[in-house]
């Protein structure tokens, strides 16, 4: 009789064998705040921060940069020069462009952009210059190609924008 009321009572306070977290463990794993319902149980309350307004900048102004890359290979892509070289800086490529093979395509027929996440180029935070390297899948009338590399950007001086300050592009075997 002695043994029964011994196991009855571990069990009591040992409750079952199946998790049993605290809820504000369960509400922080399930990736919801729980500062409620800790503080009502009467535990350390779990709190989550958001980004800062520094992190949303960077990260904004750094999507910016790409977003550049993006609308100055379409304008390329349109043999729209005018609009392509005032996303460099100073308004216009080299006399030679660092990204010929890309500016010298003939007869496109379709052109698709993939790239990395910007690198940055500096200590700054947000960075004022950054690398994003490219990877172009060309397609002609005579077949399909890549040209990979990579664009380099800075802020422009007023901080409204990035502009094109080199670039390095080479046509790849696939």
């Amino acid at each position: 009789m002695r043994s029964i009321a011994w196991l009855t009572l571990i069990l009591l306070q040992g409750g079952c064998s199946c998790d049993r977290r605290p809820d504000a463990q369960i509400a922080a794993v399930a990736g919801t705040p729980a500062q409620g319902n800790a503080t009502a149980a009467g535990q350390n309350p779990v709190t989550q921060t958001a980004p800062g307004p520094s992190e949303i900048e960077q990260t904004n102004g750094v999507s910016a940069s790409v977003s550049t890359v993006h609308a100055y290979v379409a304008a390329v892509a349109a043999k729209d020069w005018a609009k392509a070289d005032a996303y460099w800086s100073g308004g216009k490529p080299s006399p030679q462009p660092d990204d010929f093979a890309v500016r010298g395509i003939e007869d496109l027929r379709s052109l698709r952009i993939d790239n990395e996440s910007p690198k940055s180029l500096d200590s700054e935070s947000p960075p004022h210059s950054v690398e994003i390297p490219v990877t172009l899948r060309i397609r002609k009338d005579n077949g399909a190609y890549e040209i990979r590399g990579w664009y380099r950007l800075r802020r422009k001086i007023g901080g409204d924008g990035w502009e094109i300050t080199s670039a390095s592009l080479q046509p790849s075997i696939s």
